[in-house]
């Protein structure tokens, strides 16, 4: 009876967790209906889907859990759920979910984002996630294809490329490299620890080996011109580096490094040099470059310390409010309090990822559940910063809220694959001991009691 009891605390705090998950939503939903309805006091079907939606996916996921006997992290689910179903609110309030048009992609991003966090979490738990460590180079060589199959094959849309129906499967490339980086660093961690006088000096092989690997997809996206996406993976890369080795010097050597790269990109491509001089004086045409970054600014001031209240804003007035500025729309009618909650939601989210890493003893598990964390973390300061104008503009979407079906997919399928981290691999059974073979006077002595007998 002890022992049940036992097995039911954890599952019992879950639920808790998920039904209040569920009523911060129907709060936000019933906010954005109170302020539709002030307008036109008129009900559609259509109005009612984002509540059951979000309803329908808190009981699959929550049957799924315990259908499976989930024993992984009980905070990480609930905040997962919580920021998916915020940004379908966002963009349902926003008027890019259209649930009456069954042909638009975003229709079906946040199902099939769900599907693939659960198909990812079943793949990988128990340990199964160690398979991976053996697809590091693959993985290298698919995010290579697949910016060459972009490179070809796509269009240029807002600085970005895509194929065909606004698919950005770029944001696939953040995954399969996060699986490379953490086979590497659990392979070559030890080299790269080697110092000579305090100076990082890992041995010449290794270290120009994965260079030369991780120029591959860096040259891909300079093609492309995806600096931001340049940008993500490169602090991912020094912050891993400096995990496994502890080595401030790889720091120190990062960025001079990404000095450098700046000053490169600031001279050879217009598109980075705009996006600076917007970020450094944005009055210097507040018409052009600089309309957006002022327009943010302005919709984060008039939202005050408690906003105008979900519906009751004009988030539209900033351009492109439901995908790289959606955070600028969140301010102006949830207020200063409302971005805090939503930051520290994510900071919990993060400590819970970086805590699973601490608590994993296979080094490829370890390195790969930091290297999750660590691009999920680094893309939300990149995006909330360069809204703030505290960082020049990236075009990095801020992870679960923005527009995007790619971006959503696959930041769902890096959760997945987190929460599948964080569950304990099965105890394994203990082999039983091999019986000596007998000695040969044994034997002969066996075979004398044998022909006696």
């Amino acid at each position: 009876m002890a022992r049940s009891r036992a097995s039911s605390g954890p599952a019992s705090g879950h639920d808790f967790l998920l039904v209040v998950a569920f009523l911060v939503l129907l709060g936000g939903w019933s906010m954005i209906m109170a302020s539709r309805f002030a307008q036109a006091p008129l009900l559609r079907a259509s109005d009612l889907v984002p509540l059951g939606a979000l309803g329908a996916a808190l009981l699959c996921v929550r049957w799924v859990l315990a259908a499976a006997g989930y024993r992984g992290d009980r905070i990480m689910v609930p905040l997962t759920l919580l920021l998916a179903g915020l940004g379908l609110l966002i963009q349902f309030r926003l008027g890019h979910l259209d649930f009456t048009d069954a042909t638009r992609s975003s229709t079906y991003a946040y199902p099939l984002g769900l599907l693939m966090w659960v198909v990812t979490w079943m793949a990988f738990r128990q340990g199964r996630y160690d398979k991976l460590a053996r697809l590091a180079i693959p993985a290298l060589l698919l995010a290579a294809a697949v910016l060459g199959a972009i490179l070809l094959l796509g269009q240029r849309f807002r600085g970005a490329v895509y194929l065909a129906g606004q698919v950005n499967p770029a944001e696939l490339v953040k995954l399969l490299l996060a699986v490379f980086l953490a086979g590497m660093m659990a392979e070559f961690g030890k080299p790269l620890r080697q110092t000579v006088a305090g100076i990082p000096a890992p041995p010449l092989g290794p270290a120009l080996g994965l260079s030369a690997l991780w120029a591959i997809p860096m040259i891909l996206l300079i093609l492309q011109r995806d600096l931001g996406m340049i940008i993500l993976l490169n602090v991912v890369l020094l912050v891993m580096v400096f995990m496994a080795t502890g080595k401030w010097g790889y720091l120190a050597l990062g960025a001079l490094a990404a000095v450098a790269a700046s000053y490169a990109g600031f001279q050879l491509f217009a598109h980075a040099r705009e996006r600076f001089l917007a970020w450094q004086d944005p009055f210097l045409d507040p018409t052009g470059g600089g309309w957006q970054i002022l327009q943010s600014l302005s919709a984060m001031f008039s939202g005050g310390m408690w906003g105008s209240g979900l519906g009751s804003g004009n988030p539209t007035a900033v351009p492109i409010a439901a995908s790289d500025f959606v955070y600028a729309a969140i301010a102006e009618e949830l207020g200063f309090v409302g971005c805090a909650l939503l930051i520290a939601v994510y900071s919990i989210l993060f400590h819970r990822g970086y805590r699973i890493a601490d608590q994993i003893r296979s080094p490829f598990g370890q390195t790969l559940a930091a290297a999750l964390t660590t691009l999920l973390a680094v893309q939300t300061l990149m995006n909330i910063g360069g809204v703030t104008k505290a960082i020049p503009l990236t075009g990095i979407p801020l992870p679960l809220i923005s527009h995007g079906g790619s971006s959503l997919v696959t930041t769902l399928m890096m959760l997945g694959l987190l929460t599948a981290l964080s569950e304990p691999e099965p105890a394994r059974r203990p082999r039983a001991p091999r019986a000596k073979p007998a000695s040969p006077a044994r034997r002969r002595v066996r075979a004398t009691l044998f022909t006696c007998a």
